[in-house]
């Protein structure tokens, strides 16, 4: 596993390298690119977003272990994900080899939509209205019991 570093916090920049030193390589020779940049410029490389939400990839404050924890993780996605495309551009290799008689599936049937009378529609509409005053009423009991 060869990991790049680039944050924008000092502390974090050195609290990774420190933890992470026997892992550090390039951004041009890395598996993936450990950033707190929440825009995330535009990176070549997976890039594993270290920060205080709750949807990073590693959390902060982290420790030594939370964070080897969180980067085993991490990794393992990136190369499952890997081998899920490999898998996907094989499969579109021998699908591309098939014989030029290929016919398409069939599309779905249209079915004509029945037209509904004004007189029902209406009454639906009025329905509608009705349930809706009764709704807001109801809401507005609640409310003012609750007060």
């Amino acid at each position: 596993m060869k990991i790049a570093i680039s944050c924008f916090s000092p502390l974090v920049q050195n609290s990774l390298s420190f933890f992470l030193k026997d892992y550090l390589s390039s951004e041009s020779e890395c598996d993936f690119i450990i950033t707190d940049d929440i825009n995330q410029k535009h990176y070549t490389k997976a890039v594993c977003l270290v920060s205080d939400d709750v949807h990073s990839h590693i959390r902060k404050p982290f420790t030594q272990q939370s964070l080897s924890e969180d980067i085993q993780a991490f990794y393992e996605k990136i190369q499952s994900q890997a081998v899920d495309i490999s898998h996907q551009s094989t499969h579109l290799q021998e699908t591309q080899t098939l014989p030029e008689a290929f016919e398409p599936p069939m599309s779905p049937p249209s079915y004509p939509q029945p037209k509904i009378p004004k007189q029902l529609e209406s009454q639906i509409e009025q329905l509608c209205q009705e349930s809706a005053k009764e709704l807001t009423q109801k809401i507005l009991t609640l409310l003012k019991h609750t007060q």
